[in-house]
């Protein structure tokens, strides 16, 4: 690692989260957390370095020998759409619509996560203003932004996004269940895309991608995509195709 890097990080660190993965059975996680406060652009280069935001906090996974979260970026200028996703995207455009803004808190939203989080991942946890706040609205950029999808006059879903240097970071994503039908989250990340290609940006960062999680491992979809593991300097090109996926290094 640089000097500057390793300086950001040692002057940033806040400490280490220790638990069970939230992706891999029978695995456990360290996480290695960062305070965000005043670092501005200068999370561009940790984002190469596997650092995603949370909030007013950076994180990476510091796991010993584990190095299934790796980086994934798609450089926006080759992106190829497969025929899936371009069904997706077409039928997405007969019903939704979508707008930016500034993020912040309404109970209509905290609602729409509520019924997301009861579907997806069968948690009953009631989303008052400070949680939402705290993990959808604060943030140590001043770019984050806010993607809202509508079918008419309904919010059916709501995406954090952040717009760092030449780069778009997804954060997260969140939709009504009512419209899964329509793969939202697939959509979203399309319109995240386009995003890119209209604010000329070069890389579309969609977070971790993770091989053996099948709720991760989807991201890879979306290519050819650049993947290497958090401190690998070089990046590998990653193609799949018909099943399979390729790995071939290429310059950082």
């Amino acid at each position: 690692m640089s000097q500057p890097l390793e300086y950001l990080e040692a002057s940033l660190y806040v400490g280490h989260l220790r638990g069970s993965c939230s992706y891999l059975p029978e695995r456990d996680s360290n996480l290695k957390f960062l305070d965000g406060n005043g670092l501005g652009a200068g999370y561009r280069l940790l984002l190469d370095r596997g650092y995603r935001r949370h909030g007013q906090h950076l994180y990476r996974p510091d796991c010993g020998g584990c190095q299934q979260c790796r980086i994934l970026r798609v450089p926006v200028a080759t992106f190829v759409p497969t025929r899936s996703q371009k069904r997706v995207l077409k039928k997405g455009k007969t019903i939704f619509r979508f707008e930016t803004g500034k993020p912040e808190y309404s109970p209509e939203k905290a609602r729409l996560y509520e019924r997301y989080l009861q579907t997806q991942h069968c948690s009953c946890e009631a989303i008052d203003a400070d949680r939402y706040e705290d993990f959808f609205v604060s943030s140590f950029l001043s770019t984050t932004e806010e993607l809202r999808l509508f079918a008419g006059d309904r919010l059916v879903g709501v995406g954090i996004i952040d717009i760092v240097g030449d780069a778009l970071s997804s954060v997260y994503f969140f939709f009504d269940p009512d419209f899964a039908d329509y793969s939202p989250g697939t959509y979203s990340i399309l319109v995240e895309m386009d995003i890119c290609k209209e604010r000329g940006l070069s890389y579309y960062y969609p977070g971790f991608f993770i091989p053996d999680c099948n709720a991760m491992n989807y991201k890879a979809n979306f290519g050819p995509a650049e993947v290497k593991a958090p401190g690998e300097e070089k990046w590998a090109l990653h193609i799949k195709s018909c099943g399979s996926s390729v790995d071939a290094e290429t310059s950082d």
